[in-house]
């Protein structure tokens, strides 16, 4: 199982998920959004430095900082993968919306405008966080974004998200 980078406090402490939601159900999409949209911003060689320090519980100052900015966007885009699979469920007979008597489910419209939201707020995390690395890129020699997906002159202002 990948590591993730940032806890459950800290999922819940960057993320509209509210305090009183069971982050559980979310957990399993921190390492899918780390993955698609992290990784390729801090690189593989940073990324597996952070993955190494967390298991042995020996993070230096410097990247529990990086961890400290890496985890406001790293919560949108867990929970930007997470909402739909938290509006609709997968079952045995096809696919069913949530509901509970006390509640009304949104609807299609509704999820995709969420969606759009939470990635829009994301990819501006991710320009704050790209914009740290780069006032201390001499912290971070083995910072080195992914070129097969980003162009390294689009750091410059900001990141090219694809999708």
């Amino acid at each position: 199982m990948d590591i993730a980078i940032i806890s459950e406090e800290l999922l819940k402490a960057n993320s509209p998920i509210t305090t009183n939601t069971v982050v559980t159900g979310f957990v399993p999409y921190v390492a899918i959004a780390q993955s698609i949209y992290v990784e390729p911003v801090l690189g593989t060689p940073l990324m597996d430095e952070l993955k190494l320090q967390i298991e042995s519980n020996s993070l230096t100052p410097a990247n529990s900082r990086l961890i400290e900015k890496i985890a406001p966007p790293l919560a949108y885009f867990t929970a930007y993968q997470a909402l739909p699979f938290h509006w609709a469920k997968i079952v045995n007979k096809g696919i069913t919306i949530k509901e509970s008597e006390n509640s009304k489910g949104v609807s299609l419209n509704d999820i995709s405008q969420l969606r759009r939201w939470l990635r829009n707020d994301a990819g501006l995390l991710v320009k704050l966080l790209v914009k740290y690395l780069y006032k201390h890129k001499g912290v971070y020699p083995l910072w080195r974004p992914e070129e097969s997906d980003t162009d390294s002159s689009s750091f410059e202002t900001g990141i090219y998200l694809k999708g």
